[in-house]
């Protein structure tokens, strides 16, 4: 077959480089969408970003349509990119709808569901979702809490790990000897089961050192939740309006962190209601319609 468009979601892999060359072979449009932010990039050598620019300056420029996901996808197709190319907006997304039911479903159940989990009714409690790795910064989050807990002397919060990992046991280990009774591991969670989370809990922290998106975030926003991730997240200058529905903080900076999760504790609910307002406008409908553009351009 010869079809009239082409989308290649990866330059990873040598059948992702047989549809490039088909492609070009048979003069079929190419379009390209990837999750690639320009702010990991300063992480990497120079003579791999050297390499990159020739490898991907070929590339692009057999490109005719990129599906970008967000600000920092853009701004990484300019950087690697010598023309102006067609660039066509198609967010990140995930199933709005579906959050929006459990939402509806458990919005009233918080205090139900605390029961069910041992969390004290009348705490702030803070949610990390993610694997208990390295790149996930947890430990940061851990230690932030900490001094909140201990050295500004706020009791009244808590803190919940969604997710499993290499990290778990030093997680446990710090908490065994920083005596803190209000941190929850709950383990790995189904997607069936994450709504409880999010309904639970009144901040949403993604302290992430390299996170290409984190689609997490889109789902905690779902749930009125106010958001802080880490500059390094790629969702963040998306999802994340500074001041209005979150924060976001230097990776790394613990100091950052807790200025952030001490300024949201005070503002929770009016941020919360902003997050879904922003999260409207990311789903699969919106990807979807902005693809088909192609068909009229």
């Amino acid at each position: 077959e010869k079809p009239d468009f082409v989308m290649i979601n990866s330059w990873s892999y040598f059948s992702d480089w047989l549809v490039i060359f088909s492609s070009l072979f048979l003069k079929t449009k190419l379009c390209l969408r990837f999750d690639n932010p320009l702010s990991h990039e300063k992480f990497k050598s120079k003579w791999k970003v050297f390499l990159k620019k020739i490898i991907l300056g070929f590339l692009f420029r057999k490109v005719d349509y990129f599906f970008y996901v967000g600000y920092e996808n853009r701004k990484f197709i300019n950087f690697y990119a010598k023309e102006n190319f067609k660039m066509i907006f198609t967010p990140h997304a995930v199933d709005n709808d579906y959050f929006e039911k459990e939402y509806q479903k458990l919005k009233d159940k918080k205090e139900e569901l605390r029961k069910i989990f041992n969390i004290p009714q009348n705490d702030i409690v803070l949610l990390f979702v993610g694997k208990l790795i390295k790149t996930k910064n947890p430990l940061d989050l851990l230690l932030a809490y900490e001094i909140i807990y201990n050295q500004k002397n706020i009791k009244n919060i808590s803190l919940v790990y969604v997710g499993e990992g290499e990290l778990k046991k030093d997680i446990e280990k710090f908490i065994k000897e920083k005596n803190l009774d209000k941190v929850f591991l709950v383990g790995f969670q189904s997607q069936k089961e994450l709504p409880k989370f999010y309904s639970l809990a009144d901040i949403f922290i993604l302290p992430s050192g390299l996170e290409t998106w984190g689609l997490v975030v889109n789902e905690a926003m779902n749930f009125d939740l106010p958001i802080i991730v880490s500059n390094l997240v790629g969702c963040g200058p998306d999802l994340v309006k500074e001041g209005e529905n979150g924060h976001i903080f230097k990776a790394g900076d613990i100091g950052n962190l807790i200025d952030s999760i001490l300024k949201l504790i005070n503002n929770k609910n009016i941020y919360g209601q902003n997050s879904k307002k922003i999260i409207k406008n990311y789903t699969y409908q919106k990807s979807a319609e902005n693809i088909l553009k192609i068909i009229n351009l």
